[in-house]
This record gives structure tokens, C-alpha cells and sequence, in this order.
């Protein structure tokens, strides 16, 4: 059953909209698929959430609403056609805005949360505090599911080293991180910092959070800092700055007089920051006796506490000790728990099925493009369906999309029987990319330490978006044994895979990536049953940057040389004469061939005897100079005519997890010449005996001649690794891998 969120305002910086996002990561663990739709969306956003209008839910669906002041989404909510759920974050007290519009709007905003009280079926609040306000309100089946926080977001490694630079100074460094607002409080921050200049007049103050230059609160607040030393309101910062203030700190204070549950002090804590704060609201609820909560606001006394915390190594470490341990009741595991046992009454759990004994499983592959496309992951599914199709009941689930830059619907949606038979259902995808633009957003997000927000806004921007993929999961996950998911980058992976984690089989294609270090490809990597992978430098890979991945082992694929491969009929048919290199995949960048191609040239304005070059593929970018052929796209049969012809194959790709292309070139005998930054190729090379390697053009050139001169060799022992790589093999292992989901799922 799917859960929809329902929020007043999706944008970058806002902790609800965090919040939400956090909670749609959950919740596809707990098997629920769903989306967020947000009255208000940031600018490029869109793509992670809906407009209100677009929401549409069936009667077994639950709507979450995330409480706003005053919002017109509760009176929307009130009137949707199935469950109804609310989030409360808490509302601030009217007498902190005392005198101003907001003062009103607090009123209005509590009396319309008791308004809503009968008509809602599960009430969640962020901690007990909240919890108590909804039981007052009159709800019923009141919850607390805690916030959390994921302390490697907060480590060193993610701090931005210019920011960090920036704040290095003496100390103490006291931090407060929060919206500049009120009941905060941050004119009690500028009177603490006031004595602790007192006992040391090197401290500084550091003031995170967003406000508004002109408001007369904050106006106040910059008159009294200017008679100070060591004060810095540095605003709202991004992710990586954030945690960089957070590491430069030597000590967290809060001073807020209504906290409904303190994010920021959870923060603090995963940041290894001693932590104290006004023992107001849930104050002391969230730092459940880490930290130090004071009650009373003597800033002489606190100042004396200050020092001592910064100073003193012994009490120190035994404050980041308890936070240490208090954190792990703002685990991900801990809020799913809480999670779980608050939907169990509004969704009950389905009842499972009986069914008759079957003598095939059912699997169900999922891949983002499937059929007539070309691209090595999409090939490698349909062969191992293929494959398999004669000892599993094989459902491909897949999308309408033929072109993987755009994503644009090529295929009708719905079920269909392929050339093998096979039944394919596809899903259409309801957002097209623009590639540029999405290079431009990859430029600014990758090889940098983010929030969750702008990993997953990644995902959503390289597709393909596709919600009736993921609504079938949700609704149909019983209609399977198990499932067989390709490769991880994608976003039906992303979103998909965790629905039925615990029944999936993940075939990773990962290679050494930017993206991969996304810390969103988390529950990817960690939660299905087992890894299929391609070769033991993918499982390196993959162990480097998620070593609590699931159960690993190596697969890869076989190769079948179609009938007897005849060169001949490919040179007549394209009109080669002369020796000829051949690249057989994509053309495109991310391919390697701008760099192949500046090679060749480059080879060809030293010899005059250089062999041509065959590209064959489709197409993505401009081809051409002399000595090269681009032939298109080819049948199977021409592509092994063309592979047993070629001199050499060339791979020039830096990102690969296995190169059909270098085994099915070792199966009709064709050496190769691969791009040694690519760690997988560079083994593939080394255990075959098969091939050369290069790095510049140097070594291009001196890999061509030496592979010309011993191509009979190399061709001998590409023949010989060629045979360890048989489907029945691979088949085995899939069924092995399988037929385990299946007999732990029936007990």
C-alpha cells in the first residue's frame, strides 16, 4: 500500500521537507511505495516533489500530512478519498511573537491541529514532547518516531576544507545552529559570549542559520554583536559547511525556549561536539542525559561551564562518550522500528497468499530499458533472462524509454511477449532529461560531501522517473518469489530495490564512479540478499566504499558465438581493405570515444599505414576523419563477423564493471587493447594474457604494435580464458542464489 506525504513547503534548507524525505527512505524499507507533494517546491526540485493537485490516492492508501501553521493542506487533506495520517513537528508558543502577525497565525495554527483531531487515523509526533501536545489536541493513536540523523554525513571527511580553513582560530569556539527567530533566543547566545570574553577574549561565536537582514529582531541582535568581539553570523550554509562549522566548534549552545525535538543537537552529537542546552520543551527528552541540560540562564556560571567543557580533556570525553550512545537512539534502524509499530494498525499487514505448489519460480527483472537498445548492462539482463527464462517464470518490468540520454517513451506501455517469448511489462517514464542540464547539476554535486536532499535530487534528475514501476512493486510484490535487479546507478534501482530487499538478487555493474559514493546507494548495497557480481575487482570496488555490503560473489556472463563467424562478409559488406581496430558499443563520452578518437588521429598523422577504426553502435555524438567507419548498429551475427575480423578490440572506457565486449572478443580469438585506468580491464588483461593496456598515447601506440606483431599468441590465450566463461556457469549461480531467497522466505 503506498504512503504519500503531503508537505506545506519543499525546498533546499527546510528541515520538513528533510524530514520527509527521510521518512519516504523508510518507508520503502517498510515495503510502501509513494511520493512527496509539496504546496511549495524549490527551483529544481521538482523532480523529487509533486504539486498538491497531482495527488491522487487510492482508498487503501495512507496520506501523511506534515503539519504547517495555518496551512490550507489540512482542510485539502480532510477531504482525500482514503487514510489519513499527520506528522507534527510542534508549533512554537504565540507569546514568543508576541506583538507580531505570526503571533496570530500560531493561534490559528493550533486550533485548526485540534480541528483536525477526529478525522485522522494516525498521528505521528517527532518526540514524546509532540506526542503529549497531539493527546491534548484529541488524537487517538498517537506515536513518536523520532528524527534521525546519519553520523557519516557528519564526520570530518565531510566537512568543506575552505570552510573549515575559514573558521580555524583560536578558541573557545562556542556553535548555535538555528533559525534566527524569537524563541531561540540569540540574544541570550550574545550574552553568554559576552562572559566568556570575560575569561577568555580570544573566544569566538559562531551563528548558523538563515534570517532576514531586515527584520527588526535581527537588527537588534547585530547592534548588541557589534559591541562584542568574536561574533559571526555566517548565514545558512550547504551541507559541507555546515558540518565544517560543526568541526570547528569546540562546544554546541542552544538557548531555545520551545524545541519540539533540537535537530541541530542531534547533529552536534554525530559531529562529536559536546552539547549543551536549555532544558526547555524536549530539550531533555532528546539528549536523554547526554550532554548537559541547564534550567537556569546565569550566563556567569554557564561561561565558567564553557571553558571547562572546551578545556577540560577528561569531562570532554566523557560528555562525547553518553552522546555516542544516545545517538544510536536516532539510528535509521531505530526510527524504522518506531516507524513499523505506528503503521501496523492503520496498514495491516497482508495476508499472504496460498498458493500451489510451483514448479518454476516467478522472478521478476528489473532494468531501466530492455529490448531493442544498445548498451552493455541492458544487453547483459536480456541474456541472462534469456537464459533463464527456460527455469524461471521471467516477468521483465521495465520502462517505455529506448534512449537513455533522454528517457523519452519509445515503447508501448503495458505487458507484451518479446521475439523469446518473455513477458515484458512496461511502465511509462513521466519526466524526459535534458542532458545538459543534468551535466551541469553532475559538475556541481559530484566529488563533494552532501545531504541527503541533494543525493536523492541527483537521482530523481538521472531517471528514469517511472511511478508506476515502483506502485507495482508495492502492490504486486506477492505475485513473486523474487526479484533480479540491474545495476545500481539508476533510479528504479534506487527506489525499487528496497521495497523487496529481502527477496532481490542485485546485479551492481559498478564501477569506480563519482556517484558511487553517494551515500544514498546505501540500502542498494546493503539490503538486498546477495551481490552478482562480474568480476573480483567490482567486489573490491564495492567493499571499499560500503563495507557492510550484502553477500558478494563473483558471475559475470557467458558467451555464445553464434554460428561460424565469417570477417569477410563484414569487410564486403562496409567496404574495408585495410586492418581495422573496432570499438562495438555506445558512442558516446562516457564511453571513452572523444578520448579514442583524439588518439587515433593522433596515430594517423604519425603513420601512414595506421589500420582504420570501426565504430559500431549508436551514435551519440559526431564521428568521423579519415580512416574511421561508423557502421551503425549491428545484428549478433554481424557483430561476431566484425569482432572475428577485427585486428584488434579496443575498449576506452574508464568505467566498467565487466566488458562484454573484451569476452565476446576473446571468443572468436580478437586480442585487445583496453584503457588502463579502468582497474576491471586492466585484471580482465592481466589473468587472459590477452591484451595490452594504455593510459596516453604513447601507450596507445605502443600497445597497437605490440598486439599487431603478437596478435596469434594473444588471440590463443583470449580463446582459452574465453571458455571459463559458460552460461551454464552463470545459470547455476542464479538459481543457487534464488532457490536460497526462496526456501529462508517459506520459512
Amino acid at each position: 500500500m503506498a504512503v504519500h506525504q503531503l508537505i506545506p513547503s519543499f525546498v533546499a534548507g527546510d528541515a520538513t521537507g528533510q524530514a520527509a524525505l527521510h521518512l519516504q527512505g523508510l518507508l520503502r524499507q517498510l515495503g510502501h511505495a509513494g511520493e512527496l507533494h509539496a504546496a511549495e517546491v524549490g527551483k529544481g526540485l521538482d523532480s523529487l516533489a509533486l504539486p498538491v493537485s497531482a495527488l491522487r490516492p487510492a482508498p487503501e492508501d495512507l496520506v501523511l500530512y506534515h503539519h504547517g501553521i495555518a496551512s490550507p493542506l489540512s482542510g485539502r487533506l480532510l477531504h482525500l478519498p482514503c487514510r489519513r495520517g499527520l506528522v507534527f513537528h510542534n508549533i512554537s508558543p504565540a507569546s514568543a511573537y508576541a506583538g507580531t502577525p505570526l503571533a496570530e497565525a500560531l493561534v490559528a495554527g493550533r486550533a485548526q491541529l485540534a480541528a483536525m483531531a477526529p478525522f485522522v487515523d494516525v498521528a505521528l509526533g517527532v518526540s514524546d514532547y509532540n506526542g503529549a501536545e497531539l493527546r491534548a489536541a484529541g488524537y487517538r493513536d498517537v506515536h513518536t518516531v523520532p528524527l534521525f540523523v546519519e553520523p557519516a554525513r557528519f564526520s570530518r571527511e565531510a566537512a568543506d576544507a575552505a570552510m573549515l580553513a575559514r573558521l580555524a582560530g583560536p578558541g573557545p569556539v562556542v556553535l548555535s545552529v538555528s533559525r534566527v527567530a524569537p524563541h531561540k533566543r540569540f540574544e541570550d547566545l550574545l550574552a553568554l559570549h559576552a562572559e566568556v570574553l570575560k575569561l577568555r577574549p580570544q573566544a569566538r561565536l559562531l551563528l548558523v542559520g538563515g534570517y532576514e537582514p531586515g527584520s527588526r529582531y535581527f537588527q537588534s541582535l547585530r547592534r548588541t554583536a557589534r559591541g562584542l568581539s568574536g561574533v559571526h553570523f555566517l548565514g545558512r550554509l550547504d551541507h559541507a559547511q555546515l558540518v565544517a562549522a560543526y568541526r570547528s566548534a569546540q562546544v554546541f549552545v542552544s538557548m531555545s525556549e520551545h524545541e519540539g525535538f533540537g535537530v541541530p543537537l542531534i547533529e552536534a552529537m554525530a559531529a562529536e561536539v559536546p552539547v549543551l542546552a536549555y532544558g526547555a520543551a524536549a530539550v531533555p527528552e532528546t539528549l536523554g542525559g547526554a550532554g548537559i541540560a541547564f534550567d537556569e540562564k546565569r550566563f556567569s556560571l554557564l561561561a565558567e561551564l564553557v571553558v571547562e567543557v572546551c578545556e577540560e580533556r577528561g569531562l570532554r570525553e566523557g560528555l562525547l562518550a553518553g552522546q555516542t550512545r544516545r545517538l544510536k537512539d536516532f539510528s535509521p534502524e531505530a526510527t524504522r522500528t518506531a516507524l513499523a509499530r505506528a503503521l501496523e494498525t492503520v496498514l495491516p499487514r497482508p495476508v499472504p497468499r496460498r498458493r500451489a505448489p510451483q514448479a518454476r519460480p516467478r522472478v521478476a527483472f528489473v532494468v531501466q530499458r530492455y529490448g531493442e537498445v544498445t548498451g552493455g548492462a541492458e544487453r547483459h539482463a536480456q541474456q541472462v533472462v534469456e537464459q533463464l527464462s527456460p527455469h524461471w517464470d521471467v516477468t521483465v518490468l521495465t520502462t517505455c524509454a529506448k534512449n537513455h540520454l533522454t528517457w523519452e517513451n519509445a515503447f508501448p506501455m503495458g505487458e507484451q511477449h518479446d521475439a523469446a517469448g518473455v513477458r515484458v511489462v512496461r511502465f511509462p517514464v513521466t519526466r524526459t532529461r535534458h542532458i545538459r542540464p543534468f551535466n551541469a547539476l553532475s559538475r556541481q554535486v559530484f566529488d563533494r560531501k552532501l545531504e541527503r536532499l541533494r543525493e536523492e535530487h541527483w537521482v530523481a534528475e538521472q531517471g528514469p522517473v517511472v511511478p508506476g514501476l515502483l506502485t507495482h512493486l508495492d502492490t504486486h510484490a506477492r505475485d513473486y518469489d523474487g526479484f533480479v535487479f540491474f545495476t545500481y546507478l539508476y533510479a528504479p534501482t534506487v527506489w525499487g530495490l528496497p521495497l523487496v530487499a529481502d527477496r532481490a538478487l542485485l546485479i551492481p555493474t559498478a564501477h569506480d564512479e563519482p556517484p558511487i559514493r553517494f551515500g544514498v546507494y546505501k540500502d542498494v548495497f546493503e539490503r538486498p540478499a546477495a551481490l552478482l557480481c562480474n568480476t573480483p575487482e567490482e567486489v573490491g570496488l564495492i567493499e571499499r566504499y560500503f563495507p557492510h555490503h550484502a553477500p558478494a560473489r563473483v558471475v559475470g556472463v557467458g558467451v555464445d558465438v553464434p554460428g561460424t563467424p565469417d570477417p569477410q562478409r563484414f569487410r564486403e559488406r562496409h567496404g574495408l581493405r585495410a586492418p581495422y581496430l573496432l570499438f562495438l558499443g555506445r558512442l558516446e563520452a562516457g564511453k571513452g570515444i572523444p578520448e579514442l578518437l583524439a588518439h587515433y588521429r593522433q596515430l594517423r598523422a604519425r603513420y601512414h599505414d595506421a589500420p582504420d577504426l570501426v565504430l559500431a553502435g549508436e551514435a551519440h555524438m559526431e564521428l568521423g576523419g579519415e580512416g574511421v567507419h561508423a557502421v551503425g548498429r549491428l545484428s549478433e551475427q554481424e557483430k561476431y563477423d566484425a569482432l572475428a575480423g577485427a585486428m584488434m578490440v579496443t575498449v576506452p572506457s574508464r568505467y566498467e564493471s565487466l566488458s562484454l565486449l573484451t569476452l565476446e572478443a576473446f571468443a572468436v580469438g580478437t586480442p585487445v587493447l583496453v584503457n588502463g585506468h579502468s582497474e576491471v580491464l586492466v585484471g580482465q588483461v592481466e589473468r587472459s594474457g590477452a591484451g595490452r593496456v594504455y593510459t596516453d598515447l604513447e601507450s596507445f601506440i605502443t600497445g597497437l604494435r605490440e598486439v599487431g606483431e603478437q596478435r596469434t599468441a594473444l588471440g590463443r590465450n583470449a580463446r582459452a580464458y574465453a571458455t571459463r566463461h559458460t552460461w551454464p556457469r552463470v545459470v547455476d549461480a542464479y538459481r543457487e542464489e534464488m532457490d536460497r531467497i526462496i526456501r529462508e522466505k517459506s520459512r
